[in-house]
């Protein structure tokens, strides 16, 4: 009278079982394997805008120069401990200053491949030694980053993770240069 007996729960299983998997999966994702952050500012232009949806692994005890970090700092703002998204620029044992905004270490100018903003008044720092067990961290939008230049070099303990994909807004999914 109402069809086969066991139908609905074999449709509950293959719908529900895959619906199931891929909660878990997202779950994981999200909030086990990575974390996950807005960005705030316009320190990372154009890498990263305002309101972009940030995964982020758990730890960062492997930097390179080029990848994109979260730093945990004192903000001059504030005065409270506060999150930063900042790319690392130098690694331990590297000299690093900044001239008008570009960044020279160990007397080379940074090799970037990604866009650098910077302005004719952006800060020009003395040369710095990077102490071992730290990364000197600079935002891509120099002229409005709070960044290295202002509270020096970040212990690697202050690198709470890197960022590996924006994956909000939809128009901006992928992976951060």
């Amino acid at each position: 009278m109402f069809g086969e007996p066991g139908r609905g729960d074999r449709i509950a299983r293959i719908v529900g079982v895959p619906l199931l998997i891929v909660f878990v999966l997202v779950t994981a994702v999200f909030y086990v394997i990575f974390s996950h952050l807005v960005v705030v500012g316009h320190s990372m232009l154009p890498a990263l805008r305002d309101t972009d949806r940030v995964l982020i692994t758990r730890g960062y005890d492997t930097p390179q120069v080029g990848d994109i970090v979260v730093v945990r700092v004192t903000s001059p703002h504030t005065g409270e401990v506060e999150d930063f998204i900042k790319r690392v620029v130098a690694v331990e044992g590297d000299t690093v200053s900044v001239v008008s905004g570009i960044a020279y270490v160990n007397g080379a100018r940074e090799s970037a491949v990604y866009e650098v903003l910077t302005s004719d008044e952006d800060v020009t720092t003395p040369e710095v030694l990077v102490p071992s067990g730290s990364i000197y961290v600079l935002g891509d939008n120099r002229p409005a980053s709070f960044d290295s230049r202002f509270y020096g070099p970040v212990p690697l303990g202050a690198a709470v993770g890197r960022v590996v994909a924006i994956y909000a807004p939809l128009d901006r999914i992928g992976t951060v240069d």
